[in-house]
């Protein structure tokens, strides 16, 4: 009675166990094997109740033996199939959790020793992992930062523009943009953020990456300084041409105009005054041709930068004091460009303080042009300069406002000399 009892609880577990499967397969990727192993309990149950059939009706038909021994082995050969399934399974998911611990782990990598400052938001800006570089650079710790909002990090000119700039990432899932951190010491650090959408522990989070931009923004600040202090230069420059060169000429007309209106030859006849008037004007014109020139040459305008030098440099030959050598046959651009007159202002720049400083007798200069680049070499021979002198002024030699041109263009300036050994100057220019 003990054992038939046995055998219907076998049977009753068994289809349980069965229902179990069922539920499990809907959830499971093992599909088949889980059908398997239920298909193997239920030939156990078919396997027991011919149990029972033969205790009760005394059968030791060799029949039901064979059906018996013939289910055993099917439902061996099913659960070491499935068995061999879950195997399988179970190797290829060590697998993918050693690839996914070590992806972790250079991820883990990279974010603590990444040069950018790398946070990790909610979609409320409230912090929910950062990095040591922002801890480093922003001088709290860990948990003071996770305990803070993006808003608290801000300085009170972009706190207004984190919702802003939230709103935007969730809405096209990523956004780049610029800011400025508070450092815990009131310390002012200006960044570039990219930020996007990302899945993290099941959720939707904003990963953020920002880049310290102070330096570039310093850079950028002495660039722009430059560039007003030239123009100013350049005011300067024309303010005194036209009160030393044009004014002078002006108020002497004006001087002869007042003797014809009140008649007054006792020294000078109406048609002496007259021809005087006439030469003033005619150097009144030729003045004011020269100081336009200065400030915009008509021929860098009209004919191109190659034509603009040689009448320079011609100019300059002509005065005996030095002696330019132009190599220009490799230039071959043509109409006009930013670049050309940013070339031709540093040209009379290098040339004004090679008169100015350099004792040089002799000037090579050398312009040529490729599809994308324009090279510009200067060389003087003469007393040159310690360019590694941190006492020298290099903006008192003029080449200071070179270089800030040259970056106003995204250009490139390299400078060589030496005492006794001359000065030479290499600018490369992208073509646009």
């Amino acid at each position: 009675m003990i054992f038939t009892l046995s055998l219907i609880f076998a049977i009753t577990i068994s289809i349980i166990t069965v229902f179990s499967i069922l539920r499990i397969v809907k959830f499971t990727r093992l599909k088949t094997t889980w059908i398997l192993i239920g298909l193997g309990i239920i030939l156990l149950a078919f396997g027991q109740v011919i149990e029972i059939y033969n205790l009760y009706y005394k059968e030791n038909s060799k029949t039901l033996l064979s059906i018996f021994i013939a289910i055993n082995c099917i439902v061996i050969t099913v659960i070491n199939f499935a068995m061999f399934r879950i195997s399988k399974w179970l190797k290829k998911l060590r697998k993918t959790e050693k690839e996914k611990l070590e992806s972790e782990n250079r991820f883990q990598l990279l974010f603590d020793n990444s040069g950018d400052e790398i946070y990790l938001e909610d979609f409320d800006a409230n912090i929910i992992e950062v990095n040591s570089e922002a801890t480093r650079k922003l001088g709290f710790t860990k948990e003071e930062l996770l305990n803070k909002n993006f808003a608290d990090l801000k300085t009170p000119k972009y706190t207004g523009m984190v919702k802003k700039n939230l709103k935007i990432v969730i809405t096209t899932g990523k956004h780049v943009f610029e800011t400025e951190h508070l450092t815990k010491n009131g310390k002012v650090i200006f960044l570039e953020m990219s930020s996007r959408v990302i899945d993290y522990m099941g959720k939707k989070a904003i990963l953020s990456i920002g880049r310290d931009i102070t330096e570039r923004k310093d850079i950028e600040r002495k660039i722009a300084s430059a560039i007003i202090e030239t123009e100013e230069k350049e005011r300067r420059r024309f303010a005194a041409d036209l009160h030393d060169d044009l004014a002078p000429l002006l108020s002497t007309i004006k001087l002869y105009i007042d003797l014809l209106k009140k008649g007054n030859f006792n020294k000078i006849s109406p048609q002496e005054t007259i021809q005087s008037i006439d030469e003033l004007i005619e150097k009144a014109i030729v003045s004011t041709r020269e100081i336009s020139n200065n400030i915009m040459p008509s021929i860098l305008q009209d004919f191109g930068l190659i034509a603009a030098v040689k009448d320079f440099c011609t100019y300059i030959n002509n005065t005996k004091s030095i002696n330019i050598i132009l190599d220009c046959e490799q230039y071959k651009l043509t109409g006009s460009r930013i670049e050309e007159t940013v070339l031709f202002q540093s040209i009379k720049e290098l040339v004004h303080n090679t008169l100015k400083h350099s004792n040089a007798s002799k000037i090579d200069i050398f312009l040529e042009s490729n599809d994308d680049h324009i090279n510009l070499f200067y060389k003087d021979n003469g007393i040159g300069f310690d360019v590694n002198d941190k006492t020298l002024n290099p903006t008192g030699l003029g080449l200071n406002n070179i270089v800030n041109k040259v970056k106003t263009i995204n250009g490139l300036t390299m400078i060589k000399s030496e005492p006794d050994q001359g000065m030479s100057m290499l600018i490369t220019l992208k073509v646009k």
